[in-house]
């Protein structure tokens, strides 16, 4: 009820964009929201803004067609059941594809060749004898070479109203070509200015979690550490249950804030800030994900009972059902009370604990710095500090108590395989983790 008697006056009312009709073209769901969307008169504690976009439920049948390209190192380091596993992935790929798909598939050792050049998935058997006769260790690493011919694959078939994606499989350092995390990244760029998408996927505890973690960031895709081999099939099966479930691309957030309102940072997505203007890109959303962008803000002054607009926010996408560039956009305000009670029941749990959540994840940045300097037990005083905090969170909304205890269990987990694990492993973990948290990938 305490988020009721406020939604009138400080929660925006959904846009009539989120209704879908039984006939129209299903939208994509956003709402935006304040933590705190009643504060305290003349003053200017920090807030937090969150656009939470939520991709409609989609027909399998209905999906968009895929372009993708496999891009899977086959260095000597691969050898044994490594180089069999991926094998097993990238013939389940040919064989989860259908004829409207097009893949590609490329190969990289001190080389890179494309074994399968960009082609509509309609003799399967073909494509999967040459991915058996093709796919055999030898070599160093020149991941540089197998991602951009795998981008160089992908955009001969380009096109908007598909999925383009490339799926990167490593588990050694680039050792062969340009190997330095900006000169891979600014690929990732060239990649994501295209509208193409890569999602990385470490082995072992061998591959550079942050050049992996870099390339997938700067393009919106998904990051996985794989500890053991044999865990590659379920990863790439979570892999192309996004790929098939992409609803929309090409989504940009824009928050305008109000006068006397300062943007302090954004937590989790990447974005630009500039002066009172916020800037966020995501390259798609999953049907039925939760995506969001959180801005944290220090609201200007006000007195009691007053209320101010805080920000505008402009919500643009390509709606793949509805094959339209489709627009949002609503104003939030805040309003001002002298009781602290009022604006206690104001609060809303949810985003009060994204917010923890989101900064424990800077935090756990700062214990992989640590665990490089060497201070082990500095780094896991950091895990601990951080569970402590979420189960402390002053929320008592069900659905929000419970996020904030599923965080602090899983900085419990990172503290243990901090405590007993290889430092290589743990800090791969923790490298995942933190990247899932910050990009809401599930």
């Amino acid at each position: 009820m305490k988020r009721t008697l406020f939604s009138l006056l400080a929660i925006p009312v959904l846009s009539l964009m989120t209704i879908v009709s039984a006939t129209a073209a299903p939208k994509i769901i956003i709402k935006s929201e304040l933590a705190s969307p009643v504060i305290l008169e003349n003053a200017q504690d920090k807030n937090y803004l969150k656009i939470s976009l939520t991709g409609f439920p989609l027909d399998v049948k209905k999906r968009s067609p895929i372009n993708l390209a496999l891009v899977i190192d086959r260095s000597t380091s691969m050898s044994g059941d490594r180089i069999e596993k991926a094998r097993d992935a990238a013939i389940m790929t040919v064989n989860m594809l259908s004829s409207e798909d097009t893949l590609s598939v490329i190969t990289y050792d001190s080389s890179a060749e494309v074994i399968i050049p960009a082609t509509k998935v309609t003799d399967k058997e073909k494509l999967i004898a040459k991915i058996k006769q093709n796919i055999n260790p030898r070599g160093m690493t020149a991941l540089f070479a197998g991602v951009s011919k795998g981008i160089n694959q992908v955009n001969k078939h380009l096109d908007k109203e598909q999925i383009n994606r490339i799926i990167l499989l490593s588990d050694g350092q680039a050792n062969v070509g340009p190997t330095s995390i900006k000169e891979l990244s600014e690929l990732a760029r060239t990649a994501a200015k295209k509208g193409i998408t890569i999602s990385t996927i470490g082995i072992g505890e061998g591959y550079n979690e942050d050049l992996m973690t870099a390339i997938a960031g700067y393009s919106d895709g998904n990051h996985a550490f794989v500890a053991h081999s044999a865990d590659l099939e379920k990863i790439f099966t979570k892999e192309f249950k996004d790929v098939m479930s992409v609803v929309a691309q090409d989504v940009e957030v824009i928050i305008k804030t109000a006068d006397g309102v300062k943007p302090v940072r954004l937590l989790g997505r990447d974005g630009e800030i500039t002066g009172n203007t916020i800037t966020v890109k995501l390259n798609q959303l999953y049907s039925n994900q939760e995506k969001y962008v959180l801005l944290e803000v220090i609201p200007a002054k006000g007195s009691a009972e007053q209320q101010k607009d805080l920000a505008k926010v402009q919500v643009s996408y390509n709606n793949l059902s509805s094959k339209k560039l489709e627009n949002y956009d609503e104003k939030i305000a805040v309003r001002y009370s002298k009781s602290a009670d009022v604006v206690k029941q104001a609060q809303v749990d949810e985003i009060v604990v994204d917010s923890a959540i989101q900064k424990a994840a800077i935090e756990n940045e700062r214990a992989i710095q640590l665990m490089d300097q060497g201070k082990v037990e500095e780094a896991k005083a950091v895990l601990q500090t951080n569970a402590a905090q979420m189960e402390a969170l002053p929320v008592t909304a069900p659905a929000a108590r419970m996020k904030a205890e599923q965080s602090a269990a899983a900085n419990k987990q990172l503290f243990d395989k901090v405590s007993t694990e290889s430092k290589a492993s743990s800090r791969k973990a923790l490298k995942e983790s933190n990247y899932k948290t910050q990009k809401q990938q599930q």
